[in-house]
């Protein structure tokens, strides 16, 4: 039985960005402005003769592209393009046909993993995310993430085939819940005046979170070790990735970064450092990104403010930077600042 969604996190994202979103009454127009890297051959309403009204917002988020659209239900189909999409229902059901074979896709119970290949689509309403990635990012990600432990050879094909990931599989379903979730998140700061997603790599996390769902054996915390690394040991095999983010703290950093730099598995990096350092690299990197926040409001630059100095360090809410500010130091940045 799959957990049902959280209805808070099914609000459209994107949607609401006066400068994202398009709306349009013409399915040729619709069809240019979502389907900008895929050939469209027919996009018309799905009913003959029937109202066509969509809206649809689009945002280059690093290496994905990030499609919103709602509005009418729609036949529409491709030419061969270039990228895979993974297709994220927010209402109704879709009928995806590559080839022969049909995949259904519908809210509350499933994604959709579509490889880059020529492709038919039927909806009974059109209102959902696609995150749209070239393969060779996906597969470079799923290689430092596999690190050199590496993966077996025939489960690279996973990226070149379509794929219904399912709420009711348990491997999936804490993924597919966390997706939304990022979405949300991205929806919240992307209307937000000064956030930036980049700066906190969200890209980077609904990457991994794409390559998990497709590579469930990546999810496995513990590294093929046959014993355990003592804490000192581990410290001395970190110290110089410490030195690393100590000397990018004001840069965006994403756990495919930290485990680029090493060349770990994201198994090995998640367990030597809580051998090292008793937390995930994560929350270092968040521990030492407050530390250095209190630094510069004790001796601030000039122009500096508390919302400059925290997004400055990775901290796109002034709201969070408050409340994991007083949580470290027991005290508010602005209190700083002003003392």
């Amino acid at each position: 039985m799959a957990a049902p969604l959280n209805p808070a996190l099914l609000s459209m994202p994107l949607l609401g960005h006066p400068l994202l979103r398009q709306s349009t009454d013409d399915p040729q127009a619709w069809a240019s402005a979502v389907c900008a890297t895929t050939p469209v051959r027919v996009c018309e309403p799905l009913l003959s003769g029937a109202a066509f009204r969509n809206d649809a917002a689009v945002l280059r988020l690093g290496e994905l592209l990030v499609i919103a659209t709602q509005g009418s239900a729609i036949t529409l189909s491709t030419d061969h393009h270039p990228m895979a999409q993974l297709l994220i229902p927010y209402r109704g059901n879709g009928f995806w046909r590559i080839e022969q074979t049909v995949y259904e896709n519908p809210l509350g119970e499933s994604l959709l993993y579509l490889p880059p290949a020529p492709l038919q689509l039927q909806n009974d309403i059109t209102s959902g995310v696609s995150l749209n990635v070239q393969p060779a990012s996906l597969l470079a990600t799923a290689l430092t993430m596999a690190g050199p432990e590496g993966l077996l050879p025939d489960r690279l094909a996973v990226f070149q085939q379509p794929k219904r990931l399912l709420l009711s599989d348990p491997l999936c379903a804490r993924l597919i819940h966390g997706v939304y979730g990022l979405l949300f998140t991205l929806d919240q700061l992307s209307c937000t005046s000064g956030a930036d997603a980049l700066a906190v790599r969200l890209d980077d996390v609904l990457l991994r979170a794409l390559v998990l769902l497709l590579l469930p054996e990546l999810q496995r915390d513990s590294p093929k070790v046959r014993e355990p690394v003592a804490s000192v040991e581990a410290r001395r095999r970190i110290e110089p990735l410490l030195e690393w983010i100590d000397a990018h703290l004001d840069q965006p950093i994403g756990l495919t970064d930290l485990e680029a730099q090493v060349h770990w598995s994201r198994r090995t990096l998640q367990y030597t450092f809580r051998n090292a350092c008793g937390c995930t690299p994560m929350q270092w990197l968040r521990q030492r990104r407050l530390h250095r926040a209190m630094q510069r409001l004790r001796h601030p630059q000039p122009g500096d403010s508390v919302a400059s100095i925290g997004r400055c360090f990775g901290f796109v809410s002034a709201v969070s930077f408050s409340r994991e500010f007083r949580r470290q130091f027991g005290c508010t940045p602005s209190s700083v600042f002003r003392a």
